[in-house]
């Protein structure tokens, strides 16, 4: 019998939104997936039009030069480190699919639904901690909710959906103690592009100490490619070598590669990014925490948790009427250990931010 593992909710459904609405997908002004609201950088434009004719080869198997410009960004690891996905998603339902099937994995909750649902087509079980009301990382309590069972954990820093950034040593805190107990340590750091000084709170560059360490990053978020479905993964030689003889093949695109290069140079980009993210972060927070019974979470990446504390209106009756505007933002309430007073925004250009804020109070006072 073939078990049904059922589907989640993202945000990102410009797709869906743009039919359910009758609005096309470029009118719609999407709050709801935390992407770089300045768009892809103009050299990994320029790239894949110089190359759009290389579409009609296979794209490479082992894309050296993609790996080797990556362990150039990253710094502190080689290319025989890295193992490329069709999107960071790919990796964890492959490294789940290795190392969790027939256990149990231990993820703190609330976290991106994904890590789950590949747990369950893992064959696996999924045990849940929650984390406490500031979104903090318990160690202690996460070592405690360890067993015998448990051969996979999963963390994400920065956190999602509270953008809460975690400490370093802290994560490798738990690294060590789960090597001892022959643990993998899946950690996500999807977001971590956006820290300033995020060589102080990756752990990527130690891969080589922990043999059961396992770091995501991908193009979706920061580089705001999510459509080319480009990610990649960090480990020691052996375990990406696992991965690799594992993977499905021809998994990355040609132009998915070509992008991806030329990407992780575009040093002015990258530089504007983080100082423009930073600024409208700072300012949405301001509006937002005047805009209403609001609670916003303090948040290190590009997008903001919200807690609703008037009962009068729930998250998703907020996005339902923002969506009539032609506004999508993601309510948090398929989230564990949250509910339907939850919801997140992603952080936007200063006008767009205004005019989120401004409906909003419309909303609110109509309500």
């Amino acid at each position: 019998m073939i078990m049904r593992v059922t589907r989640k909710p993202h945000g990102g459904d410009v797709w869906g939104f743009s039919r359910k609405h009758g609005l096309p997908v470029e009118k719609v002004i999407d709050f709801s997936a935390p992407i770089n609201p300045l768009g892809p950088p103009p050299e990994a434009i320029k790239a894949i039009e110089r190359s759009s004719r290389l579409v009609r080869f296979y794209s490479d198997q082992n894309p050296l030069e993609l790996k080797i410009a990556i362990s150039e960004y990253i710094s502190g690891i080689s290319p025989e480190n890295v193992i490329l996905g069709n999107g960071s998603a790919e990796l964890i339902y492959l490294f789940l699919d290795i190392f969790a099937r027939g256990h149990e994995v231990l993820i703190p909750v609330p976290s991106f639904t994904e890590y789950e649902r590949a747990t369950l087509r893992a064959d696996a079980k999924p045990l849940t901690v929650e984390m406490t009301e500031d979104f903090s990382l318990d160690v202690d309590k996460i070592k405690k909710a360890i067993s015998y069972k448990t051969r996979v954990l999963i963390i994400c820093n920065p956190h999602s959906p509270s953008g809460r950034l975690f400490n370093r040593n802290s994560i490798l805190e738990l690294v060590e103690f789960c090597n001892y107990k022959n643990i993998q340590v899946m950690v996500d750091e999807n977001y971590m592009d956006f820290i300033s000084s995020s060589q102080d709170y990756t752990v990527t560059n130690q891969v080589h100490k922990y043999l059961n360490l396992f770091v995501l990053r991908s193009f979706s978020k920061f580089f705001g490619m999510p459509g080319l479905r480009l990610g990649y993964g960090i480990a020691n030689k052996e375990t990406i070598g696992l991965l690799e003889d594992l993977r499905i093949p021809w998994n990355v695109s040609v132009l998915s590669i070509i992008a991806g290069q030329a990407a992780l140079k575009d040093k002015p980009y990258i530089e504007e990014t983080k100082n423009f993210i930073k600024r409208e972060r700072e300012r949405l927070i301001a509006m937002l925490s005047d805009a209403g019974p609001f609670k916003v979470f303090p948040s290190e990446a590009n997008f903001l948790l919200v807690k609703i504390l008037d009962k009068e209106i729930t998250a998703r009756e907020l996005k339902d009427k923002l969506a009539e505007r032609g506004v999508l933002i993601r309510s948090c309430e398929d989230f564990r250990g949250l509910g339907d007073s939850y919801f997140r925004v992603s952080v936007r250009k200063a006008e767009e931010n205004i005019m989120l804020v401004q409906t909003i109070k419309e909303i609110l006072k109509k309500n």
